[in-house]
């Protein structure tokens, strides 16, 4: 009686986790198939400011007054911030979610540290596609691993 009825446990154990995993499965798939933006306009008119670099929350040195951030002016060119220089580049967008982030022209003021600047500019000529989720935009490179996370407050 008790062997029985400690197989009957397990077995509802498992079930239940195997739902569980199921549902979680589900529920990936449905936001990785919602998330992917196909028109590049959604992201005009925005400022993204920089949350992660490489897997990295971006803490910002606090002698310098602006975050890091990029603003797609319209569908061929892209502006903001690195950490300390302003900048300007060329964006491309090919395909559903594909953009190339070139060109990039930068001011060259002294600053303390460019580490930040320097893999951010890097991030931008790495991201070869874009997911947006919300408020949140993300730069993935050629092997589909997130360079940049970003946040808007639009």
């Amino acid at each position: 009686m008790k062997r029985n009825l400690l197989i009957g446990m397990m077995s509802l154990a498992l079930v239940a986790c195997a739902d569980k995993k199921e549902q979680e499965n589900t529920e990936k798939l449905t936001v990785e198939n919602t998330e992917v933006t196909a028109d590049p306009k959604e992201l005009l008119g925005k400022e993204w400011k920089l949350k992660e670099l490489y897997g990295t929350k971006v803490v910002t040195d606090t002698a310098v007054t602006k975050q890091p951030y990029l603003k797609f002016n319209d569908l061929a060119t892209v502006s903001g911030n690195l950490g300390c220089n302003s900048f300007g580049a060329k964006v491309e967008f090919i395909g559903s979610n594909s953009i190339k982030i070139s060109e990039i022209v930068s001011t060259e003021m002294a600053c303390g540290s460019m580490e930040i600047e320097m893999q951010f500019g890097e991030a931008l000529q790495n991201a070869t596609n874009y997911i947006t989720s919300g408020t949140t935009l993300y730069l993935n490179n050629a092997e589909n691993t997130t360079v940049a996370v970003l946040g808007s407050d639009k």
